[in-house]
């Protein structure tokens, strides 16, 4: 019995010292999200303090509502472009800055400082360069017919796009940096030794290596683009002609600009059940090509 009131003892403790940081998590996730449950369930407006009871109508609103799917198709669409080139990219930067290159800490401090300013400015820096610096700079070689993409529904979209790339390089540049490092040069030594070249040793050994790296990297910036709010805010506000419209800002604007507060928490629900779905189908594919390698 004292071993078992010891051991009860010890756990009092884990668990009271556990309490603080539940507690914020639960202010911070769990109430909000509650909530949030409640009002997608009424007709708020989301100013009024009086809240009607409607059922599972704003989720079948949500299922006939076309401006919905072409946020939703816009959001997968800004997020695997993205996700594909930012991976490929700083994973060429990463193969080039691991190397013996001479000043390769500047470089890598270069790539990396575009992710050191926040989204917002960096939206409003573009948003002058498309307008303003770039048609100059064309007007210099005797282009003078060249307008912002932010201005153009075909090209909109991959105007944002290029932005996100600027500023989304750095971080995982330096996860796959961190991941080349930690390979053992033995093994990279031992394939040449063998006769492989550096394309098979790149392609057999170096890159399964850096599974964990791509996990981290492919997880991160596909959630992150599937929650972009500020960048698409901050540029086009969701235009021209809803070209840019992702969910976040489409849950924005028909929860403050609309007056519909119920029905935009039924969005943000149905848009947290569509991010775990992708998150946890992502963790899996990637794990098990962690265990294959």
């Amino acid at each position: 019995m004292s071993v078992f009131k010891r051991t009860v003892k010890n756990e009092f403790w884990y668990v009271l010292f556990l309490m603080p940081g539940f507690c914020l998590f639960a202010l911070a996730l769990l109430v909000p999200l509650g909530m949030g449950i409640r009002y997608s369930f009424t007709d708020w407006d989301g100013v009024s303090q009086s809240l009607r009871y409607i059922g599972w109508g704003n989720y079948k609103n949500a299922l006939t509502d076309d401006d919905l799917w072409m946020a939703l198709i816009n959001t997968f669409k800004y997020a695997i472009i993205l996700t594909v080139v930012v991976n490929v990219l700083s994973l060429l930067f990463a193969l080039l800055l691991d190397s013996y290159l001479k000043f390769r800490n500047v470089f890598r401090t270069v790539f990396f400082l575009p992710s050191v300013i926040s989204i917002v400015l960096s939206g409003f820096i573009w948003s002058y360069n498309y307008s303003t610096g770039l048609p100059k700079l064309f007007s210099f070689f005797g282009f003078d017919n060249v307008t912002s993409p932010l201005g153009n529904p075909s090209y909109a979209l991959f105007g944002v796009i290029v932005i996100a790339v600027w500023q989304g390089i750095g971080a995982p540049m330096i996860i796959y940096i961190a991941g080349l490092q930690g390979i053992p040069q033995e093994i990279v030594e031992s394939a040449r030794i063998d006769g492989a070249g550096t394309s098979k040793t790149l392609w057999h050994i170096v890159l399964p290596l850096l599974a964990p790296s791509f996990t981290i990297n492919m997880v991160l910036t596909l959630t992150g683009a599937l929650k972009v709010f500020d960048l698409v805010f901050v540029t086009t506000h969701g235009g021209p002609a809803f070209a840019t419209e992702v969910m976040s800002t489409y849950i924005y604007s028909s929860s403050f600009a609309s007056y519909k507060g119920g029905y935009g928490m039924a969005l943000s629900m149905i848009f947290f059940v569509v991010l775990v779905i992708v998150t946890l189908i992502q963790l899996s594919v990637f794990r098990r090509r962690e265990v294959e390698v």
